[in-house]
């Protein structure tokens, strides 16, 4: 749950208020029954503090963030953090280890009854507290998770990335192993493909960004491999967006990642030839996905990850108005995995400088591409929701804050695709900054505007020097 305060702050009085009202009425629930008037009086006051907060934000929320206590967003004024009520309630969430506890509209009395009598008894950590308040059928009063501090979560997210790294390289060094060997007429080695498939989908589940900003990086990089590997990333990502389950998306990542090896029966020169490419020559490009669908085939070890594979190397090219190649016949439609796969490869190739065109285009103008110029080729509902997945300023764009700061897009936002998680690389002084990241969602706490906003986009090819000290001088000669 985050503290961010809402459209509609809590008035200023009514959060001591409510800390204070939590305060009196456990005070109080240790004194007496419940039957006694000097309980049902209190709770009866404090329960009234909960309709108004529900009247005023749609929830009651008590959270601790950083030292500090909130009430729907809006830190505890100084003024009020003299008292003893904030102090009992920051010592009773953090001997919980939680974040805080949302009451949620709808809450009854004796939800409240049940919850005050056996506090003194309740456990440790989110998912024991969720356990406790099941027994006791309290279904409208939720423990919230304890948010790192700010040196706890750069340390975290310099722990993803590490992963990120190693996850990707491990990638695209078993891509090209397995390419090269499919080449030289011998077999891949599948199961470390799966190994590092399922490693991508663990991480993904887990925090889908950092692996997302690196394949966005990796944009800028003509290898094939990468490409592939980019490709199984933002597949696997999306899959996550569209509720499929992990075996799923591995078996998807996997497909993802030989979406191409039908290339390597077509020979070298032609597949990097920088040049317009000749009638014949274009023929024998249009083989490649079915000659990649015959490899995946005749795989010896074939298997469901495998036959997907053929499903998704044979029907990548393949349009939705059934335009593109091979040609099928007219009942035949693409599958959703091979759409999903077609969407990916597009978005990332049109990002990347490659054989067919040097330039990249910006991540917004891809999109824009893909709506606007290529919208027949794809599936409208799979495009829409992938652009919610990328989001309209795609993970990775480089992009100028109104207060002078020059940041990545390191994080979509589901609830709202136009205010992404930022990694602030340049401060508005002109100086590199350190390991930081903004939430473009966060309100200031005293006006509850945005605190923070993008101005415009900018040209990551352009301030290339800017983002060459990323972490990934580990990544470009293994790519080489």
């Amino acid at each position: 749950m985050s503290a961010n305060p809402s459209s509609q702050a809590v008035d200023l009085d009514s959060a001591p208020e409510f800390v204070n009202g939590f305060f009196a009425l456990f005070r109080t629930s240790r004194l007496y029954n419940a039957n006694h008037p000097a309980y049902r009086t209190q709770a009866a006051k404090f329960f009234s503090l909960l309709s108004g907060l529900w009247a005023m934000d749609g929830r009651a929320a008590l959270e601790t963030i950083d030292g500090h206590l909130f009430v729907n967003g809006r830190r505890l004024p100084a003024t009020a953090r003299a008292s003893a009520a904030p102090g009992f309630v920051m010592e009773l969430l953090e001997d919980h280890q939680l974040g805080g506890l949302l009451f949620a509209e709808g809450c009854q009395p004796e939800e409240l009854e049940h919850l005050f009598f056996a506090l003194a008894e309740a456990p440790t950590g989110l998912d024991a507290w969720t356990d406790f308040l099941t027994r006791l059928n309290i279904i409208h009063i939720v423990p919230v998770q304890l948010q790192k501090t700010p040196t706890e979560q750069l340390g975290e997210l310099e722990r993803q990335r590490g992963v990120a790294r190693k996850t990707f390289v491990s990638a695209v060094s078993l891509v090209e192993s397995s390419m090269v060997a499919v080449g030289d007429g011998k077999s891949m080695y599948q199961p470390a493909v799966k190994r590092v498939v399922r490693d991508l989908v663990d991480q993904i589940m887990e925090d889908e960004a950092a692996l997302l900003e690196l394949a966005a990086l990796m944009h800028y990089d003509e290898h094939t491999y990468a490409h592939s590997v980019n490709v199984a990333v933002l597949a696997i990502a999306f899959g996550k967006r569209l509720g499929l389950d992990k075996k799923y998306l591995a078996i998807l990542g996997f497909g993802a990642l030989f979406h191409d090896i039908g290339k390597t029966r077509v020979p070298p020169a032609l597949i990097n030839k920088p040049g317009k490419l000749s009638p014949e020559e274009w023929e024998q490009i249009r083989l490649h996905p079915i000659l990649g669908a015959i490899i995946m085939i005749s795989s010896r070890d074939t298997d469901e990850y495998t036959a997907k594979a053929a499903e998704i190397a044979f029907m990548h090219h393949v349009s939705l108005n059934l335009r593109g190649y091979p040609q099928l016949p007219s009942q035949r439609t693409p599958g959703i995995s091979p759409m999903i796969i077609k969407i990916c490869d597009v978005f990332n190739a049109l990002s990347s400088a490659r054989v067919y065109f040097k330039e990249p285009f910006p991540p917004h103008e891809v999109i824009r591409k893909m709506v606007v110029e290529m919208r027949a080729e794809f599936d409208p509902l799979l495009l829409n929701l992938f652009i919610a997945t990328v989001g309209i300023f795609p993970v990775g764009s480089l992009v100028l804050l109104n207060n002078g700061a020059i940041g990545i897009i390191y994080k979509t936002n589901p609830e709202n695709i136009y205010r992404p998680q930022v990694r602030i690389i340049a401060n508005p002084d002109g100086n590199k900054a350190g390991l930081r990241v903004v939430d473009l969602n966060e309100r200031d706490q005293d006006t509850g505007v945005f605190s923070c906003n993008i101005s415009r986009l900018l040209d990551l090819d352009h301030h290339r020097l800017m983002t060459s000290a990323e972490p990934l001088a580990d990544i470009k000669p293994s790519l080489q």
